[in-house]
């Protein structure tokens, strides 16, 4: 009897070992270290119900926002939860995961996802896992699988199953690994989530930002995918009765190439009111908020350091 449950002892020691080994490989070496990784893993390093602001959405919000800057000339604690080219397969999810830590801050939610010419951002892998592979494994994250991953669910359940072959990128990687390590012991993020540049970008193109305001009722129709998600997240915020949440549109510079991703804007902007929310068209009234199209933009997309 006593061989059986030395036997059995050890091998739960070697299971918990190999978990835990598996788990700090998982974390910190076979996985995709970025900005993305370290912006959403800073989050969960915030105290809970600490912040009075999260902005979520994508590129556009961790260039635009600068929570030091705010709480320096304001004292407002805010931090990006934002994933490059986030799909709008992700919001509703992120949402969750953001009310399951800070239930009590203002959610301002920039609908970048939901402008999208076509669905292959909505649907391409890499937007999708710059979301799923940083957060913790628990029911939302299994429901965002269910929902979304048809193929391979595994490898989003266990994200070292796509990384076990990444060892040639460690070197190049190396120091958002360590940035986020080092998070974690700190337990915060020092920029909550900023990446910026202090360029000036001059259009080739002829900017028809001035023009906007006139054309406030042209509209595009967005794609069925696209809608279907942004309802899905609506109908959850209406739901849940949540009086915290304010969708936007951020800066952008707009030409005759990218004006009918405007007009897609408007249409995301009326969809948002039929929910009752507030949606705040900053793309729209770039210079009423004290914009220069001229010094403040580092690309068409993206304010500078100095916007």
């Amino acid at each position: 009897m006593k061989g059986y449950l030395l036997r059995a002892v050890k091998l739960l020691c070697f299971i918990l070992a190999v978990g835990i080994c598996t788990g700090v490989l998982q974390e910190y070496v076979l996985c995709h270290a970025d900005h993305n990784r370290e912006r959403v893993k800073g989050f969960y390093c915030e105290d809970v119900d600490s912040l009075d602001v999260v902005y979520l959405g994508a590129s556009e919000v961790y260039s635009d926002i600068a929570p030091g800057y705010s709480y320096r000339r304001d004292g407002i604690t805010s931090y990006i939860f934002a994933t490059q080219a986030n799909s709008m397969l992700n919001y509703k999810s992120q949402l969750k995961n953001v009310l399951s830590r800070q239930k009590d801050a203002l959610i301002v939610i920039e609908l970048n996802g939901a402008v999208y010419e076509d669905d292959e951002d909505v649907t391409k892998e890499a937007n999708l896992r710059n979301y799923s592979d940083n957060v913790p494994l628990d029911l939302t994250k299994a429901e965002w699988i269910a929902r979304n991953i048809k193929d391979n669910q595994l490898e989003y359940v266990f994200p070292i199953m796509k990384y076990h072959g990444v060892w040639s990128d460690l070197g190049a990687e190396e120091k958002y690994r360590k940035t986020i390590i080092d998070d974690k012991q700190r337990g915060y993020n020092y920029l909550k989530g900023i990446v910026n540049w202090p360029v000036l970008f001059k259009s080739p193109q002829k900017s028809l930002n001035s023009t906007l305001a006139a054309s406030r009722d042209k509209k595009q129709p967005i794609t069925e995918l696209s809608e279907t998600a942004l309802r899905d997240l609506l109908e959850y915020c209406r739901s849940e009765k949540l009086t915290n949440v304010v969708f936007a549109r951020f800066p952008h510079i707009v030409t005759e190439r990218t004006f009918e991703r405007f007009e897609r804007g408007n249409t995301v902007g009326d969809i948002v009111a039929e929910y009752g929310f507030d949606y705040l068209n900053y793309e729209r009234d770039i210079a009423q908020i004290g914009l220069d199209e001229n010094k403040d933009f580092y690309n068409p997309d993206h304010l500078n350091v100095y916007g």
